[in-house]
């Protein structure tokens, strides 16, 4: 056999059949060119599927589509959102009237002190942690003597009315502040600091004293010398630019709409283009004027405003919560009851004012006072201050004070109190009763008839004066001790004052509160220190600098010494501060001072208020932190918005 041929003809036959079969794949591959189904193919899958193969098809292709969207959603999330956008306006509801709105008078006003820092800027302002930055100054260099301190203006700026800011306008601004002719509050902060120019755009303060805060007195804002430099220094308190600034912050005077009485209604603002800073979201600002917070509220309940600044806490909760939001706003502030020994003797002794001290029920004045709006305070800086060191915790020890006062003062029944202030009272009617006596004309019958009624004026009065619920009173050589706490008609200082005085009588102190008006407090009471004890509340300022509240040069007015305060060691401690460059070192000095008051007890340190801004819900973008004063709330409102847009997020 030829296996040769043999093997031939099967490869032959295999290449034969071959060819068929790859004949009959293409065949069959033009019947069926694609491996998946067409739509139309698909519509007929259900014919060939079992039930529970159609319900699980079914189930994977909605279990592919859930997955999907929902990835798709969390892309679109975490890469896109919403970002406030220009526009929509803010109104605000202001309880007064405004008059100076200018940086050099403002700082005696709320209102003025408002508008100045939404029209003004200044050199040198605080940030959103109450450090001082650089706002027009572009850079400073403080002498190592802390008595001289350079500063370099921000190039490229303009006021409002497009006029570029000089290094001319700084020193124009100073030292008007310093004429006397003027007027100005702030005269005192600049006595004696020469300012000359030393470049285009520098100028150099010299002061006589070292004084490390210097810096903070330049937040003041600057004035224009093209707008004021024309008007006579007497008469720039009767400019219209009062009202009608001319100004370098973010926002612009546009209108205002009075009443026929002449009083501002409406105050409009607008963003200034020529702002150096971020631009503001608002297109506009809307100040109204009212009389009283509840006619503030009114409008706020309306819809007429968006917001109202230091809402009374009494008011406070009465606002509905559903459309409106309530922002605490905390101060450097401490409100205290202020001593004054040099009008009221028995007050010289540290230990009376100890006794009263325990005998002060703060934690009821914070919780029936101010509703619990408020923190506890122990020294004469507050707790939010970095400077702030822990004070004496007198508590309320009512048994403490007693006992103080029972070695200085006996208990005295109550009519026995009525006979020695009946002796007290009839004395300053001495001199009519002798007039009564002396007169020709004067029968007996006369000077009875007189007798019996100032007899029965004094009685009346003493009684009026005597509460029922105190059961005993306190003398010393037939001297009653008794005080008289003097307060502005402000709900909460007036609450205050009755706890206190409620809490006094408890302990034998003859207590009586004067009820005065806010003018009267400063233009009375509290400049010719007509007072036995005053309660008011200090701003202290972010810079912890005590000097203008507690040296013994400030006792008089226009002085902050409300306590009349005199300590050698304490002024000693509160110079040598301003004279310490390091922050730790000053912080040390001020500790020191601290501890010197909690022995003397010049006051009682009550509390810091909190306040309140209530706001409607859709002003957005609200964070506000510790203010240094209330006006610096406006330095957020830049970033508040009403209107959005949805962005990708880079």
């Amino acid at each position: 056999m030829n296996w040769t041929k043999l093997i031939d003809r099967v490869k032959t036959a295999l290449a034969r059949r071959g060819t068929k079969t790859d004949f009959d794949k293409k065949l069959f591959r033009r019947l069926r060119p694609r491996a998946i189904p067409s739509w139309p193919q698909l519509k007929y899958l259900g014919r060939f599927l079992r039930p529970l193969e159609k319900r699980l098809l079914f189930g994977l292709t909605a279990l592919a589509v859930i997955v999907t969207m929902a990835w798709l959603g969390i892309f679109v999330i975490r890469h896109s959102g919403s970002a406030p956008k220009i526009g929509g306006e803010y109104r605000e509801a202001l309880v007064g009237q405004p008059k100076y709105i200018n940086p050099i008078f403002s700082s005696i006003s709320d209102i003025d002190s408002d508008l100045v820092a939404l029209i003004y800027s200044g050199l040198f302002k605080y940030d959103h942690n109450q450090k001082l930055v650089t706002d027009l100054a572009e850079k400073y260099t403080a002498g190592t003597d802390l008595k001289t301190y350079e500063i370099t203006l921000r190039a490229g700026t303009k006021w409002s009315d497009g006029m570029p800011i000089t290094i001319n306008d700084v020193i124009f601004t100073f030292e008007t502040i310093q004429n006397l002719e003027v007027g100005s509050p702030l005269a005192t902060a600049f006595e004696g600091v020469k300012i000359e120019k030393t470049g285009e755009r520098s100028v150099r303060f010299t002061l006589k004293e070292p004084y490390v805060y210097f810096l903070n007195s330049l937040t003041v804002g600057l004035l224009p010398e093209h707008v004021w430099a024309q008007i006579e220094p007497a008469g720039l308190k009767l400019s219209k630019y009062n009202l009608q600034p001319v100004g370098s912050g973010q926002w612009r005077f546009e209108k205002m709409t009075k009443n026929e009485s002449g009083e501002v209604q409406n105050y409009t603002l607008v963003p200034s283009v020529n702002y150096y800073g971020t631009k503001p979201y608002f297109t506009s600002v809307e100040l109204k004027f009212f009389v009283n917070f509840p006619d503030a509220l009114t409008a706020l309940k309306g819809q007429l405003v968006d917001g109202v600044a230091f809402v009374p806490n009494e008011l406070k909760d009465k606002i509905g919560q559903r459309n409106y939001t309530a922002y605490q706003i905390l101060l450097p502030q401490i409100t205290a009851l202020f001593f004054n020994p040099d009008k009221k003797t028995e007050l010289k002794d540290s230990d009376v004012r100890a006794a009263l001290t325990w005998a002060t029920p703060r934690e009821k004045i914070i919780a029936d006072a101010l509703g619990g709006n408020a923190i506890l305070a122990d020294s004469p800086l507050p707790t939010i201050s970095v400077a702030h060191r822990a004070g004496v915790k007198y508590g309320f020890d009512p048994n403490e004070a007693n006992k103080i006062l029972d070695k200085k003062y006996k208990k005295i029944e109550p009519e026995e109190y009525f006979r020695l202030r009946h002796e007290m009272e009839l004395k300053t009617y001495q001199t009519e009763i002798d007039t009564v006596r002396a007169t020709n004309t004067s029968t007996p019958e006369i000077v009875s008839t007189t007798l019996e009624k100032i007899e029965k004026e004094i009685a009346t009065k003493v009684r009026a004066e005597m509460s029922a619920e105190q059961t005993f009173y306190r003398a010393s050589d037939n001297k009653i001790l008794q005080i008289t706490i003097a307060v502005a008609e402000n709900p909460e200082y007036l609450a205050t004052a009755e706890i206190i005085a409620t809490a006094w009588r408890k302990v034998g102190v003859q207590t009586s509160v004067k009820i005065v008006t806010t003018y009267q407090i400063n233009r009375e009471i509290i400049r010719d220190r007509n007072y036995d004890a005053l309660i008011y509340g200090e701003i202290t300022g972010a810079d912890y600098d005590l000097f203008p509240f507690w040296h013994s040069s400030q006792a008089k007015y226009p002085g902050l010494n409300l306590a009349n305060y005199n300590n050698r060691d304490a002024d000693k401690l509160l110079e040598t501060a301003r004279a310490t460059a390091d922050e730790t070192e000053r912080i040390k000095l001020i500790n020191k001072f601290q501890e010197i008051v909690d022995v003397g007890a010049p006051a009682i340190f009550l509390y810091t208020p909190a306040h309140w801004l209530v706001v409607a819900k859709n002003i957005q973008g609200i964070k506000i932190n510790a203010l240094t004063k209330p006006s610096d709330r406006y330095d957020y409102l830049g970033q508040w918005y009403t209107k959005t847009k949805w962005q990708w997020k880079p």
